[in-house]
């Protein structure tokens, strides 16, 4: 049967490709093109990769530097000789070289918490690739199913001024045989004219929802798209407890907008070891190397001039701070603070969260007891009026009992539409919160 649903989809995505020229998309195809072109989601994709760049950069830290210079010097009348230090009455060139490195041995850990802070700012960039995805997700799918629903709808308004216009007809033939006075008439044209004005004002509401999807997607304004429904089957209620504390638990740790509160939690405490580093003496080495030519003494070669110039040096340098006008003590105080109130705002997230989860489960449920209520009223008004067409065009009632049961029946079908519909994206949005897939056909 599964394999049948996919098979009736493909089919269906041929015909219109081939016979209509429009685009026919899915809910995934329309997901698939918004991962794509959504400007949100590749600004922070390159967010993710600047961050991958800092981190890397924040490990080099605790590598040593190593630098080289080179130099010329032209003297001319007195100068000191580079070779004897003495004061020479001549004009002569020198040439020096330097290397030297330098290496930070001790500085309260400032790199390692550095390090560990470039690694939560990548954590934290990737998870809000994937919220931004999520948002994608349930922005497209309000969309998509409202679409559908707009189609439905019209589909049916298109029926019923179909079914009125056969009514107009029949009504205008007994009027114009005597049977009906022309005050009839005009009540089934009144009714026509109201059925055609709610006709155009779905129409242009789904051009307008259409155009919205189509700035979701990021693609061109003027290409045709055609949505394909998922593949019906029977609703069935969700079988999940309001009190299954664990479920909804699970769902909000997983979610990412928790997971980026408790990064931004972790990133705060972190400041505290940053903050604290401020307070320890810093000690760090440096060596250097060179040496010196000129060509003020010819009887020494370039590599003798060298070796006889070369200088070695190797230093450590420790710097205490003593005090600094308080500055160091409340920086500490302030991320202290902060970091409590990244806890708070992390209970807070959760608490809202947890609020959203149970609302979605009690808005699935509703939907699903008010989708069966709309589908008994819509079968008995169905009924109801199909009789009551017999009726009228047997003569036994008039258009005005004819046209009340018509509006309860086109009420009706209107109300299942949308409960089915609201059904359809409640029990999707459940399941993308508790499973992290949004599905329409796993429960449609």
């Amino acid at each position: 049967m599964k394999n049948w649903s996919k098979i009736s989809q493909f089919l269906l995505l041929l015909f219109f490709v081939s016979i209509y020229g429009q685009k026919a998309l899915t809910f995934e195809n329309c997901l698939d093109i918004a991962f794509e072109n959504n400007l949100s989601l590749k600004n922070a994709k390159i967010s993710e990769k600047i961050a991958n760049y800092q981190l890397t950069n924040s490990k080099t830290k605790i590598l040593p530097s190593v630098n080289a210079s080179v130099g010329n010097n032209y003297s001319w009348g007195r100068g000191i000789d580079p070779n004897t230090n003495s004061y020479i009455n001549q004009q002569f060139k020198s040439y020096n070289g330097s290397l030297g490195s330098s290496l930070t041995l001790f500085n309260g850990f400032s790199n390692i918490t550095a390090i560990k802070t470039a690694k939560q700012e990548l954590e934290l960039n990737k998870t809000t690739v994937q919220k931004i995805k999520n948002e994608i997700t349930i922005d497209i799918a309000s969309k998509f199913t409202t679409i559908l629903y707009l189609q439905d709808v019209i589909k049916s308004n298109q029926e019923q001024l179909t079914s009125t216009q056969k009514q107009l007809e029949l009504i205008t033939t007994k009027f114009e045989q005597g049977y009906v006075a022309e005050s009839e008439v005009f009540k089934v044209k009144s009714q026509k004219a109201s059925e055609e004005l709610t006709l155009i004002n779905n129409q242009n509401l789904l051009s307008t929802n259409i155009l919205d999807l189509k700035q979701l997607l990021n693609i061109g304004l003027d290409e045709d798209i055609v949505l394909v429904a998922p593949t019906e089957r029977l609703f069935s209620k969700l079988d999940l407890a309001l009190n299954d504390s664990e479920t909804i638990k699970e769902a909000v740790h997983k979610n990412p907008s928790y997971i980026i509160s408790k990064i931004n939690q972790q990133k705060s405490k972190l400041n505290i070891s940053s903050s604290r580093s401020s307070v320890f003496p810093t000690l760090s080495a440096g060596f250097n190397l060179g040496s010196t030519f000129t060509n003020s003494n010819p009887l020494q070669s370039f590599n003798e001039q060298v070796n006889n110039n070369l200088s070695y040096g190797l230093n450590f340098t420790l710097s205490i701070p003593i005090f600094s006008q308080l500055n160091n003590h409340y920086k500490i105080k302030e991320s202290k603070l902060n970091y409590e109130k990244a806890i708070n705002d992390t209970q807070i997230e959760k608490n809202r969260l947890s609020k959203v989860i149970i609302q979605a489960i009690n808005d699935a449920n509703a939907s699903y007891i008010k989708y069966e209520s709309s589908l008994s009223n819509f079968e008995f008004s169905q009924k109801s009026y199909e009789a009551d067409i017999l009726k009228f065009d047997l003569g036994k009632i008039s258009i005005n009992e004819l046209l009340l049961t018509k509006n309860n029946f086109v009420n009706a079908q209107s109300q299942l539409i949308q409960a089915k519909y609201e059904l359809l994206y409640n029990q999707a949005v459940v399941n993308f919160y508790l499973n992290d897939v949004f599905s329409f056909n796993k429960y449609y």
